[in-house]
């Protein structure tokens, strides 16, 4: 610590290691990396998934506690509409985070448009998009989630219908549906999804409807994840070799026993730590590096030396 007699300033001086100093720079060196963003964005895709995944299953779950029941409609209370409803409108409005979050992951991957690698990329998505959801059925549902926001959170009927033959068993059957009519007050629906209202019934289930979507939306964001990840399979690599390297040079040079951080004054009988950190060496050297020089072999057959920006390690600090 010292001071400025002119001023009356005292100005704190923080002495870090060498070794503090070079985790510093490594750490900076990892979080700036391409795959440390990918991974980021990866979370966030996770995030947005177990949204949509949690509101599916719920609502799922409160429309089949009717509908495959014995319950009659008229011994549901209104608490029941209530919840569908709201469960409803979760499901519907975390499509949109998803579809969000997966933007921004081609977003970040590829910025530019034009990049031959996001071209490549976007053509295998518009294609995959394509045979999941442009059929009438998801385009209404993807509407159903505007009319939501836009117009009036739709009011589902539910009707129990009861059948039975001569000498059969009495079948009983619970609907929850939706009034057709009603729904095309509105005129935000497009052209597909105003094909496929004008198609059904005055009343029309929704829960198969819900089913089907939520298993093409399940199918189309596991080869999203999976595509994604296969593309910047380098930069995701790239990422976890630097940062297995670095937390096994952080294990040698920060090494302390295990009898230490058990609060025992000393280590039990034999134990040596010029052995302990031998076998830390052997394991950090038996794992190599990322690199310091990396080769790549032109379509032509020539070797091209790059140097990587990953410097080699202080063998101790």
């Amino acid at each position: 610590m010292t001071s400025d007699p002119d001023d009356d300033v005292t100005v704190e001086e923080v002495y870090k290691s060498p070794f503090v100093i070079e985790m510093d720079r490594r750490k900076a060196h990892i979080e700036a990396l391409p795959g440390a963003r990918f991974k980021e964005d990866l979370e966030a895709l996770n995030r947005a998934s177990y949204v949509f995944g949690t509101n599916g299953q719920e609502l799922a779950a409160h429309v089949w506690r009717f509908v495959n029941s014995q319950m009659n409609v008229q011994n549901l209370d209104h608490q029941y509409m209530n919840e569908l409803v709201r469960l409803l409108h979760n499901y519907l409005t975390s499509v949109s985070s998803l579809i969000d979050a997966q933007r921004v992951v081609v977003r970040h991957c590829w910025p530019d448009e034009k990049d031959p690698e996001r071209v490549a990329f976007q053509a295998e998505y518009d294609k995959q998009r394509t045979g999941t959801f442009e059929t009438d059925e998801a385009a209404f549902v993807t509407k159903l989630r505007n009319y939501c926001t836009h117009y009036a959170i739709p009011l589902p009927g539910l009707g129990t219908s009861i059948s039975h033959s001569w000498g059969g068993p009495v079948i009983q059957v619970n609907t929850l549906q939706l009034d057709r009519d009603r729904l095309l007050r509105w005129s935000g629906w497009g052209g597909s999804a105003k094909s496929y209202l004008g198609a059904q019934p005055d009343k029309f289930d929704l829960a198969p409807i819900i089913e089907r979507y939520m298993t093409a939306t399940r199918t189309f964001y596991e080869w999203f994840w999976n595509e994604v990840n296969e593309r910047n399979r380098s930069i995701r690599d790239e990422l976890q070799e630097k940062a297995k390297e670095l937390f096994l040079w952080h294990q040698e040079c920060n090494y302390m026993p295990d009898w230490f951080h058990e609060g025992r004054e000393s280590g039990p009988p034999g134990w040596s730590a010029a052995r302990d950190l031998a076998h830390l060496r052997a394991e950090r050297f038996a794992y190599g590096t990322r690199g310091y020089v990396t080769h790549t072999v032109t379509r032509d057959g020539v070797i091209e030396m790059r140097e990587d920006p990953w410097w080699p390690f202080p063998d101790r600090v």
